[in-house]
């Protein structure tokens, strides 16, 4: 993901990700962007799973994490991954 320019997001494999609500919308050009790779993210992705398993996961997470984020915005509030 770092690869492709993503830098809020990798912070979940090692902790909680707090975006500020400044920082929202950066937030869902992530989630585009990710969403646009992830066949390729899927691909590069070492899990026991396969391929497709880890790409239903991933893009259900990224839906989640897009859904939160608009309210976020809509509010004018941050979000909190954990």
């Amino acid at each position: 993901m770092r690869s492709l320019g993503s830098r809020h997001l990798p912070v979940l494999a090692e902790d909680d990700l707090f975006v500020e609500a400044g920082e929202v919308p950066g937030l869902l050009r992530e989630v585009a962007l990710l969403r646009a790779n992830l066949d390729l993210i899927a691909a590069t992705t070492e899990r026991p799973r396969g391929v497709a398993e880890r790409r239903h996961q991933l893009e259900s997470r990224l839906r989640n994490i897009e859904a939160t984020a608009v309210r976020a915005l809509e509010s004018g509030a941050g979000v909190l991954i954990r």
